[in-house]
């Protein structure tokens, strides 16, 4: 996501709701009547990650990664921004992430770029890897594809057809990569961009919301029946400062016609007060995954009064989206931001990360959960973030400030999860990408992280 600040500061360089189950959802005021604690459950407990590790030098000040991994190999690829310059970075891994391959800029070719953020990679069953850019705002959202684990890619070609700005995408696609979605925000809208032949061509861009709200998109999936879900947050007030409409996008015909699901309303965010921060860093992010039987689970950040802390909720349908749940409390711990969710390998495996300020305001961490019965239990929360030093943003407790508006998760084809996430000081600088992988498939330990 780009800032209100980033917006005009990008310019500048380039000129120069939940109810029960058997209810269908309605539209509320914000409020969460039945939300309540999740169950944490033993026999869905995460089992030890590697030590944390940094991408690159200090020095480098790398933020919004992201990750992916192949579902059928050990292939495994990163994505991050690399600062000042602006300019997207990808490296590949053959081992499941123990060697990488040098790091290269994508999404250059047949494009004028002024600056490049938002990356979004995902991989088809068939090993071919799409990526999703923003060059600028103008071209603004492109893609380009790789079919030899990243050694070539094809010309980046623009997305949001005619439309003057187009921001923070969020990438999707089929199980083997046929049908191919992209979300983005288009100023007061998010539109979708679809391919149904593999990323070759790509349809004419679809308004899928209604309301006058500055949308963003954090996540989505297609779930097995066909149906795209994209979790969306849409922001209200002066620079984004007032309530966040908490929703699921959804369609149920390849694309060309988009409803709304709404969730809940947040308040504005906590006072974000980091060098170079924008007002709503803080809002109410979400994600949302799909399992191989078609069960759902949607997590968001929201709080319940102006300027207050975020806690962390789930919902979950097994009726392909018809009903939703009660909303459970996954988090109500210090300010909670980030959230990115994944499905396993089997059904009813759902893996969930994301960033909180528990131990502090400027001792921020990075937490894995995980469950097994699709979404109704949770691990206890799983301290990823585990060096106490190795960078100046670094000491006991955790980390001084989220680096980025997102994180990165992925699970591979053994069942490793892998975790990508930014650590720093403040917007922009300084800060740096820091990522791990784990549990091994066996569920036994792989060195470095237990239980906190």
């Amino acid at each position: 996501m780009t800032s209100p600040a980033l917006r005009w500061r990008a310019l500048f360089v380039s000129l120069l709701c939940v109810f029960a189950t058997s209810c269908a959802l309605q539209k509320n005021t914000g409020a969460l009547p039945s939300a309540r604690l999740a169950p944490f459950a033993a026999h869905a407990r995460a089992s030890a990650f590697e030590s944390e590790r940094l991408w690159g030098p200090v020095s480098d000040n790398h933020w919004e990664p992201v990750t992916a991994a192949d579902p059928t190999s050990s292939w495994v690829y990163q994505m991050t921004t690399d600062q000042r310059p602006d300019y997207l970075l990808f490296r590949a891994s053959s081992d499941g992430g123990q060697r990488w391959r040098a790091p290269r800029h994508v999404c250059l070719r047949g494009v004028k770029v002024p600056f490049q953020y938002d990356p979004q990679i995902i991989v088809a069953a068939a090993g071919v890897i799409d990526i999703v850019c923003l060059d600028g705002f103008r071209p603004g959202v492109v893609f380009t594809q790789s079919h030899n684990h990243g050694a070539s890619w094809s010309k980046a070609v623009r997305l949001d057809g005619t439309l003057p700005y187009s921001d923070k995408p969020t990438l999707v696609a089929s199980r083997y990569g046929k049908d191919v979605f992209v979300a983005y925000n288009a100023r007061y809208a998010l539109y979708v961009t679809a391919s149904h032949d593999y990323g070759r061509s790509w349809e004419a861009p679809v308004k899928a919301t209604a309301a006058h709200y500055w949308y963003y998109s954090y996540g989505g999936t297609v779930a097995p029946d066909g149906t795209i879900w994209f979790a969306a947050d849409g922001e209200t007030g002066k620079n984004q400062t007032g309530a966040g409409h908490v929703e699921l996008i959804a369609s149920s015909d390849g694309g060309a016609t988009w409803r709304e699901v709404p969730f809940a309303v947040s308040r504005e965010g906590a006072p974000c007060i980091v060098r170079h921060c924008y007002p709503d860093f803080y809002t109410a992010q979400d994600a949302v995954a799909a399992d191989r039987r078609g069960g759902l689970v949607f997590v968001f950040a929201r709080n319940a009064r102006k300027q207050g802390p975020n806690s962390l909720y789930a919902s979950r349908s097994s009726d392909d989206g018809a009903t939703w749940s009660d909303a459970m409390l996954i988090n109500g711990l210090g300010n909670s931001t980030s959230p990115a969710l994944v499905a396993g390998p089997v059904s009813g495996d759902f893996r969930l990360v994301w960033q909180d300020n528990r131990n502090g305001p400027n001792a921020w961490n990075t937490w894995y959960a995980r469950s097994s019965d699709g979404g109704r239990t949770w691990s206890d929360p799983l301290r990823l973030s585990n060096r106490g030093s190795g960078a100046p943003y670094k000491h006991a407790g955790g980390y001084d400030f989220p680096f980025g508006d997102y994180l990165g998760l992925s699970v591979d084809s053994n069942g490793i999860d892998h975790v990508i996430w930014g650590e720093g000081s403040a917007v922009y600088v300084p800060g740096g990408t820091w990522w791990t992988n784990g549990p091994s498939s066996s569920g036994s330990p792989r060195g470095g992280i237990g239980a906190f």
